[in-house]
């Protein structure tokens, strides 16, 4: 089998051929918008979770804290 010969002709083909299914400027941009997007709402989501966690965690303590008085007062520490 013989093998052909690259030409200039032939490369530049070549090379159309792949910039065909490349990303231009606009398709990044507007991917870059949209994942920009969704990751503000991760984060508004993770915010939320966060202050939720914090706002339970303090609930405990201060019924812990409540709850440690009592004993106290009980005991007459």
């Amino acid at each position: 089998m013989a093998q052909e010969k690259m030409t200039i002709e032939k490369l530049a083909e070549m090379t159309n051929e792949g910039f065909k299914t490349t990303a231009s400027k606009q398709d990044v941009a507007a991917l870059h918008s949209v994942m920009n997007q969704k990751f503000e709402a991760v984060e508004s989501r993770l915010d939320r979770i966060e202050n939720l966690l914090m706002e339970e965690q303090k609930r405990k303590l201060e019924s812990l804290e409540t709850r440690v008085k009592h004993l106290e007062d009980a005991l007459a520490v």
